[in-house]
């Protein structure tokens, strides 16, 4: 299996926002950083998705409508994907499901670099995800189960497209 990981984009800042955080939506800025990372990996052919699952927080589904809009891929909320459940909520959630062989997860920091490191080893510290940053990682979805292939930040994605 491929799992790509995908950090929601630059949210607007909280600060900023009088609503309750869950309901933070990416900046326009944000947006565009996505669409041009994602388009530049679609065209070199690094990202391929059948399935995007993702947390139910606006900035993380604006990430994922965004993903499942360029790579062509079914779009799922999954409520395990909320900020702070951890990689063991979303492993339950997973038990039992079909999944395709190439499936994209999109939610929210220190979460995902956890997974990351549960499924691939190491400390979460090792496998940072900025906002909009993505990792690839291949073999069982299981703890220790997968290789972390790559992964890159936006930057490192516009740089190199």
């Amino acid at each position: 299996m491929d799992l790509y990981v995908l950090r929601h984009g630059i949210p607007v800042d909280s600060g900023d926002w009088l609503g309750d955080d869950a309901s933070r939506p990416l900046t326009e800025n944000g947006t565009a950083e996505l669409e041009n990372a994602l388009t530049a990996l679609r065209d070199s052919g690094e990202v391929g998705v059948d399935l995007v699952l993702t947390s139910p927080a606006v900035r993380a589904h604006q990430t994922a409508q965004i993903a499942a809009r360029i790579l062509l891929a079914r779009l799922e909320i999954l409520p395990a994907l909320a900020a702070g459940l951890g990689p063991a909520t979303l492993m339950h959630a997973l038990e039992g499901r079909t999944l395709p062989n190439r499936l994209m997860v999109v939610g929210h920091n220190p979460d995902l670099p956890m997974l990351v490191a549960a499924l691939a080893g190491g400390s979460s510290l090792e496998h940072p995800l900025e906002r909009g940053g993505l990792a690839l990682l291949h073999g069982e979805l299981a703890p220790g189960g997968m290789l972390l292939v790559w992964s890159k930040s936006p930057g490192q994605i516009a740089h190199r497209a």
